[in-house]
């Protein structure tokens, strides 16, 4: 159903976000001192299960909403690309280079 199939885009959405907060967290770690480097693991950490247990749910549900996982996913990546890597009339934090 057309609920369902949202609910999967959603949960990949969702997935895309937390694995991108990985990305960041494992970034700083290394330049920051003992103390905050290791709280940043520790957000990494989380960070990657919320990661995982989005995908798990999408994967759940994606059979009775009729969505190939992983199609939809490169589908959604390859949008971010583009976005991320496009010009943009504002910089936002999440935005491609202002122009």
């Amino acid at each position: 159903s057309k609920g369902e199939a949202q609910l999967v885009d959603t949960l990949l959405i969702g997935a895309i976000i937390e694995a991108r907060s990985c990305e960041r967290f494992a970034a700083l770690a290394p330049h920051l001192d003992e103390e905050l480097a290791k709280f940043y693991r520790s957000l990494l950490k989380s960070e990657a299960r919320h990661y995982e247990d989005y995908l798990s749910l999408a994967s759940e549900y994606a059979p009775a909403a009729g969505v190939d996982v992983d199609e939809r996913l490169q589908a959604f990546l390859a949008a971010e690309a583009v976005l991320v890597t496009s010009d943009d009339s504002q910089f936002r934090f999440h935005s491609g280079a202002p122009h």
